[in-house]
């Protein structure tokens, strides 16, 4: 057994349980903003009726009425007629009650199933539902998609924007980008100045200044979220001490704004870019600034021109950490950020844990997906442009 083989074998049950537990779950939530199953496992009478139906004809007649009562009917003794009208409600609102109710309605002659559906479902006098089903007999559907784009299908399956008043995800897209890179370039600022006084303490100052970095770490997220909180409130001890000073009347408004987002997330972020700087700095010589110098330079010159461009490593390196972390946050903003601070990621668990709409949250998801993807190329590019440098 070669070298290469056993290296592989040894790795074997990481990579397994990798795919088991990350890989494959997380692809089915993606796949779940595409997924049209639902309605087109329990909805192909009405689906195959309207194959040659297009919405500039009217409204169809009587025989693709009764195919929806035959689909109604066997969703309700599949038990799946809920979860039905639950999917059609989340594309069209206001659909869900009538579904149900239509189900109850059925029962009786097939003649009298096309009235029972008109008086249940007012939606079937409306175009769009007629179009909303027709769509239901393919496997998957773009719908989600555009919807977290603040994008739709008109009545002639054109790609348009949604009204003004429905228009939210593509702000809390840039909103969740702008967050990510800010935090990113306050820790850079932060960081620097940080790792060069780890790098040149003595120990054991040296130990307690790096106990001190990783002690954030070390904390629960929920715990120094918390603390921020009751730190910044209005009875908190950071009004309390300006007021004592004399330099507030009333006590500022510093809990449950971008601000105090921002300090929240750096505290916790911050260790991470400056560990990631101080491993490359460490490395370096300590005469490079002195020789700088001795060659004419300022310290701004040598600074700037000699080991900032040494440091770049480093920075990359915390900045896609940092960058990363920061877009996938979701207690921090949603406990210590107003309304209009929600991330991405808080709108992909509401839509998960409470209002159950799993093919809009899977759309967002990969929306975040999206946004690393090209995080992910643009730190790839300018690496290789880097190496092209050299």
């Amino acid at each position: 057994m070669n070298r290469d083989l056993r290296l592989f074998l040894l790795v074997l049950p990481l990579l397994l349980f990798i795919v088991i537990t990350v890989v494959i779950p997380v692809a089915q939530f993606l796949y779940r903003a595409i997924d049209n199953n639902l309605l087109a496992d329990n909805l192909p009478r009405v689906a195959a009726s309207l194959a040659d139906w297009q919405p500039g004809y009217g409204l169809p007649g009587d025989a693709s009425l009764s195919a929806l009562a035959d689909d109604i009917l066997a969703a309700r003794e599949a038990g799946t007629l809920g979860q039905v009208a639950q999917a059609l409600n989340q594309q069209m609102t206001g659909v869900r009650n009538g579904f149900i109710k239509a189900g109850m309605l059925v029962d009786g002659p097939a003649e009298t199933r096309p009235a029972a559906l008109l008086q249940a479902i007012p939606a079937l006098s409306d175009i769009r539902f007629w179009a909303l089903l027709k769509s239901a007999g393919a496997p998957w559907t773009d719908f989600y998609l555009l919807q977290s784009l603040d994008l739709e299908r008109d009545i002639a399956g054109g790609i348009v924007n949604v009204s003004a008043d429905r228009a939210i995800f593509r702000e809390i897209i840039w909103r969740t980008i702008v967050i990510g890179i800010n935090v990113t370039l306050i820790c850079i600022l932060l960081a620097l100045p940080v790792a060069h006084v780890l790098a040149n303490a003595r120990p054991p100052w040296s130990n307690v200044l790096l106990a001190l970095v990783l002690f954030p770490l070390w904390t629960s997220l929920l715990v120094r979220t918390v603390s921020w909180i009751i730190i910044l409130q209005g009875e908190g001890p950071v009004n309390a001490t300006l007021q004592f000073l004399g330099l507030i009347e009333e006590p500022l408004r510093l809990v449950y704004t971008r601000g105090s987002l921002y300090v929240a997330m750096v505290q916790v972020l911050l260790p991470l870019m400056i560990l990631s700087i101080l491993a490359v700095l460490l490395k370096l010589p300590k005469e490079l600034l002195r020789a700088a110098s001795s060659l004419g330079a300022d310290w701004w010159q040598g600074y700037w021109r000699v080991l900032l461009p040494l440091l770049a490593p480093g920075i990359l390196t915390g900045s896609a950490i940092v960058f990363v972390f920061a877009l996938g946050y979701y207690i921090t903003p949603t406990l210590i950020g107003g309304p209009r601070d929600q991330m991405l990621s808080s709108y992909v668990a509401l839509y998960t844990n409470k209002t159950l709409n799993w093919g809009l949250a899977g759309a967002l998801a990969v929306q975040l997906m999206a946004v690393l993807l090209i995080a992910a190329l643009a730190w790839g590019a300018f690496q290789k442009l880097q190496g092209m440098r050299r």
